[in-house]
């Protein structure tokens, strides 16, 4: 008599209730084996906007911010959805060392004074390609990690692809570190955990005892918002008067959009409430003292998305 052919269906089972839970989870899994081609394919998509200009609130290939630009390369090269903003993709990224980093990895700096301000695609241990808002040159650009503005304001690394990470420390701006766990489990990007956020850019201000006047040769699009981070480098504590306003031909015309008091002790920095640019124009950001000296004055113009 034949016998009977004796099947293990534990590896069939396995896979079974592997897929249930995929499915189950809408959870997009990218594994070990795939990282190396996605990370290359990551590097190359970013190279190619190079050149590509500025813009607050950005995130197409006419105009990028830098969290725009960093989300826009990873759902085209990789199809991974990233959080919108540099505050959300630290929060939610998993931290590596800066001596384990690889290609594609996100480098995150502090730009404002004690925030996550900023991002940038790591290339390999000697670069990064990232789209900049201020300098002599703006967009996307490819730049030195020792470069002597953004090197020392490095704050740690945030990871969207897994891999296996050590423990350890990665140094940021000035003597600070962060500390790193260890992990081998393969990183998810869970669909529910990215929310649909409205980009916000981090512009930052120090009040002086000098008048800046400046005007934004950089527009935001509208639908965006900013935030304002004021820093008082005038010495000692003071209160100083915030106006922000829509401009208008008429000045009887003009809108205002925020008007606040604020306090802020001296060497300190204050994070101010976003504001959501909804309509196309000019707008004004005045800085004052509780004497009425005008010491920040910046204009800015919002158009629409292209």
């Amino acid at each position: 008599m034949q016998r009977p052919i004796q099947i293990d269906l534990f590896p069939l089972k396995k896979a079974l209730w592997f897929f249930i839970f995929i499915s189950i989870y809408n959870t997009v899994i990218v594994f070990p084996k795939d990282t190396a081609d996605l990370r290359t394919a990551i590097v190359t998509t970013a190279q190619k906007y190079v050149g590509v200009p500025y813009m607050y609130g950005a995130a197409s290939p006419s105009a990028f911010d830098c969290s725009g630009f960093v989300g826009y390369v990873y759902r085209e090269a990789a199809n991974i959805k990233l959080p919108r903003s540099s505050r959300q993709i630290w929060v939610i990224g998993f931290p590596i060392p800066l001596a384990k980093a690889q290609p594609g990895d996100i480098l995150v700096f502090d730009t404002s004074g004690g925030f996550p301000s900023h991002v940038a695609l790591l290339i390999d241990k000697n670069q990064m390609i990232h789209a900049v808002s201020q300098g002599p040159k703006t967009g996307v650009m490819i730049s030195s990690l020792n470069d002597s503005y953004f090197g020392p304001r490095l704050i740690g690394v945030r990871r969207f692809l897994s891999e296996g990470v050590a423990t350890g420390t990665v140094a940021d701006a000035g003597s600070k570190t962060e500390k790193v766990t260890t992990s081998t489990t393969p990183i998810a990007s869970d669909k529910a955990q990215v929310k649909n956020e409205i980009p916000i850019d981090t512009i930052s201000f120090t009040i002086t005892n000098e008048p800046v006047i400046y005007t934004d040769k950089i527009p935001a699009q509208v639908g965006s918002g900013v935030q304002f981070i004021v820093s008082n480098g005038t010495g000692k504590d003071g209160t100083f008067e915030i106006l922000f306003y829509k401009m208008d031909m008429d000045p009887a015309k003009a809108k205002t959009i925020r008007q606040d008091r604020i306090q802020i002790k001296t060497g300190a920095s204050l994070e101010l409430d976003p504001i959501i640019l909804t309509e196309t124009g000019q707008y004004k950001l005045i800085l004052k003292t509780s004497s009425n000296l005008k010491r920040v004055e910046r204009v800015w113009k919002v158009v629409s998305s292209k």
